[in-house]
């Protein structure tokens, strides 16, 4: 296991939709300073997406003075995109600066932005558009549009042959500021007969006693009726340390990146890049965060990383599966089970280097054999990542059948290697006909009229900065339970994907956590619907949860068995012990943590305080008291403010909110996270 010791976390209406799309790939002018260059992207795309949110609320506010603030800053952070120079042209002509903005306007048009017509009909250069100079700037984007833009390469697909290494340059690869991927573009090309293989597959230099599939998919070769790997692509994300062994899968191709990537770290850690074409993506990466107590595995990272997330799920709607080992999140020599969720984006297994191999191998496996109709119906329909994952699942040691699928055996949190049925795995690939292929399940949160969404508000709902949402996929949503009810309700929407199929059934099960704490119901107050028609209400009962509950929802259409997991998991913070009365009604948080339990900072920070809640003879909470040690600090209306002066009756005459920050642990341990604290704001 490698480590990494930081953590890294990211008017006219048609410049939005410029500055949201492919515009910003970027050009170079000889006025401009610095060249573009596409590997040093995702190191500037997280500013660049917080300066584009400022500049955005900064318009629908009609703030010039931000506009032209934001712009500057995106300018400064690429001043090769194309787009943040239109864009503070328009902030400084709305701030009077003609010469500025017609500076700033030129330098986007020889660095691409030519849409004449659209910046001649710019409402927002009213103020300039009179001027002779203003003329010339659109006549010149009227006589460079079209063409070629100085330093900037044309994107040509790599050609790589089936079974080599192909290494892609600036030439292959662009750099969308939309959805932060790269876009690549590769063909593969060779023989894809699938018979002349079966000897390559057969003569593999991988000892036998570790391939047992090694006979049965040369078999399939020979006959002709496996697809093999021809088109099939291979990355790895850790440089090498983990490598799959690609000569035991002929015509697997692996895409590799060029040192300028490298220098720029573009080659490390979670994936970023979307292919076109029709191509079973594989990838692994088998490093880990160490050094300070934001140590994580890949996987677990992805989870707590909103833009991580997203991008894995996008990827594993796309052809792709990930292959990252838990490291010391999950298993016997760590502290249990860290991970915040479950997520269908990618493959964990248990323990640290190499743990990932056995089952990168099984994927490559089964790529090669599904017969071709099966592989190409997958791969035009975009469910590689999901099929594998469905596969891979249901043919793990003592899952013997689709009940068994549909129960904890088959989706652990992390995969250990003993439980792999390579045999079965490929066989199951080599039976599946394209009519059996699965569909996806995409969830939504539904927010109605009749059942609308009641999220607790922080600060003012419970005493803690973090919302409870964590993480929210077509394919995973998780929440952390911070609200202070007994019990919680929430209203979910099921969906298959590629296709909406109104036949569709679904299947809701508890696979991880105390099922006696969660109920799956048809929901109240909606009409024909119900769970199998994929619509579920999901109670919680929060009282005695102390661990994760994991419910995974599953899909079948006519003819196939329930595929690919989507999870929905809710997870209690760890380090609180609550009381609730027989009727439910909460009587004290302790936030102490006596027994020690791991409480991932970004989850929750530590903090050593017990609220003890105060009602009404009605029920109706009052507020709450701060104790430490046992000790009352302080006191709180039920809203979360602080109460600084009290009325003779008891009730708060002055209240003053209060701002939750971290500071320092007070041991100075740099291991150690920070601890919570709070301060007052204002008083009224």
């Amino acid at each position: 296991m490698q480590n990494v010791l930081c953590y890294n976390i990211g008017m006219n209406r048609f410049q939005i939709l410029a500055l949201f799309g492919v515009l910003s790939l970027g050009a170079v002018a000889a006025d401009v300073p610095a060249v573009f260059d596409v590997w040093r992207q995702p190191q500037v795309w997280p500013r660049h997406m917080q300066l584009r949110n400022e500049f955005l609320n900064a318009i629908r506010r009609g703030d010039t003075k931000a506009m032209e603030a934001s712009s500057r800053g995106g300018v400064e952070l690429m001043p090769e995109d194309p787009t943040w120079r239109y864009n503070h042209a328009c902030a400084l002509a709305y701030r009077e600066q003609p010469g500025e903005a017609l500076n700033e306007l030129e330098q986007a048009v020889r660095l691409g932005f030519r849409d004449a017509n659209a910046i001649e009909k710019d409402n927002d250069f009213a103020r300039v558009n009179e001027l002779p100079r203003f003329k010339e700037i659109v006549a010149l984007a009227k006589k460079l549009e079209g063409q070629p833009i100085p330093g900037r390469p044309e994107i040509v697909p790599a050609y790589a042959k089936m079974g080599g290494t192909v290494t892609l340059t600036s030439t292959n690869v662009a750099w969308n500021f939309d959805t932060g991927f790269f876009e690549a573009k590769v063909e593969t090309v060779g023989d894809n007969n699938p018979s002349p293989l079966a000897e390559k597959y057969a003569q593999s230099r991988t000892k036998p006693a570790d391939c047992p599939e090694r006979p049965y998919v040369a078999a399939w070769l020979s006959e002709g009726t496996a697809a093999g790997n021809g088109g099939d692509l291979y990355l790895n994300r850790d440089r090498g340390h983990s490598l799959l062994a690609t000569r035991d899968f002929p015509l697997l191709t692996t895409v590799a990146l060029p040192a300028e990537a490298r220098k720029h770290g573009a080659d490390l850690d979670l994936p970023n890049m979307l292919f076109g074409g029709e191509h079973t993506i594989l990838g692994n990466a088998s490093r880990a965060r160490l050094g300070g107590p934001f140590w994580r595995s890949d996987a677990r990272a992805a989870m707590l990383d909103p833009h991580a997330a997203a991008h894995m799920n996008d990827l594993y709607l796309n052809n792709q599966l990930w292959f990252f080992p838990a490291h010391m999140d999950f298993g016997k020599e760590s502290l249990g089970d860290v991970f915040p969720c479950l997520t269908p984006h990618m493959f964990i297994s248990v323990g640290s280097s190499y743990t990932d191999q056995p089952f990168l191998r099984a994927a490559a496996a089964c790529s090669a054999s599904f017969i071709r109709p099966t592989k190409q119906g997958i791969l035009r329909r975009r469910l590689m990542g999901p099929t594998l994952q469905w596969i891979l699942r249901r043919t793990r040691k003592g899952v013997d059948s689709e009940k068994d699928y549909l129960t904890a055996k088959a989706h652990p949190t992390a995969f250990a290697a003993k439980d792999l049925d390579i045999v079965k795995t490929v066989k199951f690939a080599h039976a599946l006909r394209p009519d059996q292929i699965p569909p996806v399940v995409s969830l939504a949160l539904v927010n109605s009229k009749m059942f609308p969404i009641r999220m607790p508000v922080p600060i003012r709902d419970y005493p803690d900065p973090n919302g409870e949402v964590l993480l929210v996929t077509p394919t995973a949503i998780a929440f952390a339970l911070r609200g202070l009810e007994a019990e919680r309700t929430f209203l979910f929407q099921a969906r298959t994907v590629p296709e909406k199929d109104p036949s569709a059934t679904f299947a809701w099960r508890v696979v991880g956590g105390d099922a006696k704490a969660v109920k799956i119901t048809p929901p109240l107050g909606e009409t024909l619907a119900n769970p199998e028609s994929g619509l579920a209400q999901i109670t919680i009962d929060r009282r005695h949860l102390t661990n994760r509950i994991d419910l995974a929802v599953f899909a079948k259409s006519h003819g196939t068995e329930f595929g690919a997991p989507s999870f929905i998991t809710f997870m209690p913070i760890p380090s609180e012990k609550r009381e609730y009365d027989a009727k439910g009604k909460l009587l004290a948080i302790d936030n102490t943590n006596a027994e020690g339990r791991y409480v991932d900072p970004f989850l929750a920070l530590p903090r050593a305080w017990k609220d003890i809640f105060h009602y009404d003879k009605e029920g109706h909470l009052l507020g709450y008291t701060r104790t430490i040690s046992g000790k009352p600090t302080a006191e709180f209306t039920a809203t979360g403010e602080r109460i600084v002066e009290k009325n003779p009756d008891g009730s708060p005459r002055k209240t003053v909110r209060v701002r939750y920050l971290p500071r320092a642990n007070r041991v100075a341990n740099p291991n150690l996270p920070p601890e919570l604290t709070y301060v007052d704001e204002d008083i009224h």
